[in-house]
């Protein structure tokens, strides 16, 4: 019974509570872009490349909702974040490439190649912002907002609902892969 007990706790500690504390710490925080309190800054946060360098379609809706919010006045700046090495290409200048395309102007876009998982472009923003709009996938949100949190970024999300764009197995995947991703997050320093 002793064993079962450990078991049980183990389980608790490493898998409920890193949840409870994404979800708490994200509380009321997750935003439509119409929801979205005016910042001086959205970061986005990478999600891979194509061979041909053009954004993946999770990163494409992304950028989308950066374009979004850019254009309804809520952020002035928008930093990309991710791999200085995605397939051959840097993940944030092919992001800029992309919003440049969309009419977000030259000098409102702002490069972070240090930005490998979540945790570092956030561990990055929070050098330089005190406050944000995390902009990545719903699926992937939670964590973000938490992990700028606790770096000391006042944050809140929008995301891209990467289900209703279609990728139902990519978001699938990507919940499930989220789970792990979480308990790691709860468990790295500030």
């Amino acid at each position: 019974m002793r064993a079962l007990w450990v078991v049980v706790g183990v389980a608790f500690g490493g898998l409920v509570l890193p949840l409870i504390w994404a979800w708490g710490r994200s509380a009321g925080r997750v935003r439509s872009v119409d929801g979205a309190p005016e910042s001086e800054v959205a970061l986005v946060l990478g999600a891979g490349v194509r061979w041909d360098g053009v954004p993946s379609r999770i990163l494409q809706g992304r950028l989308d909702v950066a374009v979004a919010l850019f254009r309804a006045g809520k952020v002035r700046t928008v930093v990309v974040s991710g791999s200085p090495e995605s397939r051959g290409h840097s993940e944030p200048a092919v992001m800029r490439r992309y919003l440049l395309s969309r009419g977000i102007p030259e000098d409102a876009v702002v490069l972070d190649e240090t930005g490998v998982d979540t945790y570092s472009s956030c561990r990055t923003a929070a050098k330089h912002h005190r406050s944000l709009i995390v902009v990545t996938t719903r699926f992937h949100l939670r964590r973000s907002i938490a992990l700028a949190r606790r770096l000391g970024i006042d944050a809140c999300g929008v995301g891209h609902d990467a289900a209703a764009d279609g990728l139902r197995r990519v978001n699938a995947r990507a919940t499930r892969r989220e789970l792990l991703a979480t308990v790691k997050a709860f468990w790295l320093p500030r």
